[in-house]
């Protein structure tokens, strides 16, 4: 059979270990980033995943639903270790040999309406919305919370000793009080997103770009 293929084109596995973003709540841009494993191919081209872990922080603890049917080319395959696949087809023993992919390719980002950044983020979906999740190291994530609390605008941030992040807002930013959990993944990247509005920098603002 033809393996499906993630938005990157890299084939899913079963098994696989993959990303893949997902709506919360009843607000059209609230997002959170989950992790899961490949556990069913469907003929209509959605796969269902296991989910492991998500981004956003919830008071009853877990990660919601626990099963979640996605499309295949909104999900990420997650390398597995030594260039080898998380996982093999159906009846495989042992994970085979794999060139991993490419990674998609930093885009250079800013806070719409602001003159903040440039932050470098790796893209979670082949599509584009000011809302989308994009994947930053640590060092930006830490650019991105500095810049935050420069604005007083009722979203502040904080890093745990664990290395978490928390969003945490109130009600002159949303209509309601809350917070969102992001935890670096095996690259230790964060996955920030659906909290605000990005934009791609301009190079002529003037300002040199950082890492």
């Amino acid at each position: 059979m033809a393996w499906m293929l993630d938005w990157r084109g890299t084939p899913i596995t079963h098994a696989a270990h993959v990303l893949f973003p997902r709506k919360w709540g009843r607000s059209a841009h609230s997002t959170e980033m989950a992790e899961g494993i490949v556990k069913r191919f469907s003929p209509t081209g959605r796969i269902t995943v296991d989910v492991l872990r998500s981004s956003r922080l919830r008071e009853s603890g877990g990660t919601g639903r626990s099963r979640y049917a996605v499309p295949a080319h909104s999900v990420t395959v997650v390398p597995g270790p030594a260039g080898r696949r998380t996982g093999g087809g159906p009846g495989n023993t042992a994970p085979s040999p794999e060139t991993p992919a490419p990674a998609a390719p930093l885009e250079l980002l800013t806070v719409d309406g602001t003159d903040y950044g440039p932050y470098p983020g790796q893209p979670t979906t082949g599509t584009r919305s000011p809302y989308d999740t994009y994947l930053f190291t640590g060092e930006t994530a830490q650019r991105i919370v500095d810049d935050l609390h420069r604005d007083n605008c009722g979203l502040t941030a904080a890093f745990a000793h664990d290395g978490a992040l928390t969003f945490t807002w109130d009600t002159t930013y949303r209509d309601e009080p809350g917070a969102e959990r992001v935890t670096p993944d095996a690259q230790g990247r964060y996955a920030i997103g659906g909290l605000w509005p990005w934009n791609n920098w301009n190079p002529t603002d003037g300002t040199t770009p950082r890492s």
